[in-house]
């Protein structure tokens, strides 16, 4: 089977999470990804590139970051500063469907690569850019990531620590987003490439897919007079919503519970009185005012049994019920084993489990085709696809044009 994107060929000027995690997943997706990089693995002020760095396991220098948002890319290290390293990129431009880069807005047109300059050797190009705040506007200039845009957006105050102190989510959710939103831009300008012949510029920003995804909560801030949401602990799930809607101590771990229609039910397994019958908690307003108090009669009932347990009477019984997981126990459970979502790659610094793209295709299937590529490991390869003269080549690696 091939995949659904063969076909399409991406260079991909990216580096870190929000970008690279965009164009894997178009890679996972069929498309030929051609990672540019550049001809040193380090950066100009001598930091390891985002290949290298704190290592993941003792003889293993390559960083989990770099691991998991690479695969099925081929990578070509290029002094794109200087002009024949230019003009090699140019040149895969010129036969390319979508450039997608992640540097701060103005860096990539005074590189010589921006819009203007990759439209003028082929009108068809599709160009996303992705941001921390979007290409203009008062914070054009100001460093974006991800801590960065959790903290602007109003996420990093979802939810706070018992002393109020604000807390981020734990992992680079607002790359993550900005990544997908940028797969969804591309993947509509491929459509519309392919039925008109037409390019066009896409811009994605950490900022604006924070925000985004907070759509629910910031609708409703913006239309009612309930004003911020709840945020007096890390347990709740979601500040507008009363409880049982959560996390929650058992006698040996955590159970999440979204069952705020089920109250009655659930009262009833825990052998205590049905809380929706409680008149500090008979009604929606009132459960979210009185909802630390809630909490701590049902945390008392949880507390009687543990997690498994309190699954074994509650999922029959239809609750919107489930383990809370170390990631130990999710990448065990036996759903996720069923789904294939963790794959396993040849890789030179030795096999490495990744995670899958979650999406399933009947007839063309997401695959894994190419591990997370070693620093300049397809550069002849690719070279020599542009039918470029073997002494020139040569000339190219001597000058450390190219490695």
């Amino acid at each position: 089977m091939t995949g659904a994107l063969e076909g399409v060929r991406v260079i991909d000027f990216t580096e870190r999470v929000q970008g690279p995690y965009a164009t894997q997943i178009l890679g996972d997706l069929g498309a030929e990804v051609i990672k540019i990089e550049r001809v040193q693995a380090v950066t100009p002020d001598g930091r390891p590139d985002e290949r290298y760095g704190i290592p993941q396991s003792e003889g293993s220098l390559y960083r989990a970051t770099f691991l998991a948002n690479n695969r099925n890319k081929r990578s070509l290290a290029i002094n794109i500063k200087d002009p024949d390293g230019r003009a090699v990129v140019l040149d895969l431009i010129e036969n390319a469907d979508l450039v997608y880069e992640n540097f701060r807005p103005g860096v990539m047109d005074r590189l010589g690569l921006g819009f203007d300059a990759c439209r003028e050797v082929n009108p068809s190009i599709i160009y996303v850019s992705a941001t921390g705040y979007g290409d203009d506007g008062p914070y054009v200039a100001h460093p974006g990531q991800d801590l960065l845009a959790q903290a602007l957006s109003g996420m990093g105050q979802m939810n706070v620590a018992p002393d109020g102190r604000p807390l981020p989510v734990g992992m680079s959710i607002t790359d993550v987003l900005g990544g997908m939103f940028g797969v969804v831009g591309a993947l509509a300008a491929i459509i519309h490439q392919r039925r008109t012949g037409e390019g066009q510029r896409v811009s994605v920003d950490l900022l604006s897919s924070a925000l985004a995804a907070q759509g629910e909560h910031l609708v409703h801030y913006m239309n009612s007079d309930v004003g911020e949401p709840y945020r007096e602990t890390a347990q709740h799930a979601h500040g507008y919503i009363p409880p049982p809607y959560g996390f929650y101590r058992t006698q040996d771990g955590f159970i999440a519970l979204s069952s705020g229609r089920q109250i009655g039910d659930i009262c009833h397994l825990l052998g205590i009185d049905d809380l929706s019958q409680d008149f500090r908690f008979d009604t929606f307003e009132k459960r979210l005012a009185h909802r630390s108090e809630f909490e701590t009669i049902l945390e008392a009932g949880l507390a009687a049994k543990t997690t498994d347990e309190w699954l074994a009477e509650m999922i029959p019984a239809g609750i919107f019920a489930q383990a809370v997981n170390t990631f130990e126990k999710a990448l065990a459970d036996p759903q996720v084993a069923h789904r294939g979502m963790v794959q396993h790659a040849h890789h030179s610094a030795g096999d490495v489990n990744l995670i899958a793209l979650p999406i399933s295709l009947s007839e063309t299937p997401p695959s894994l085709r190419l591990a997370p590529p070693d620093h300049g490991e397809h550069t002849r390869q690719v070279l020599s696809e542009l039918n470029i003269d073997e002494s020139h080549v040569e000339e190219l690696f001597s000058r450390k044009v190219v490695a």
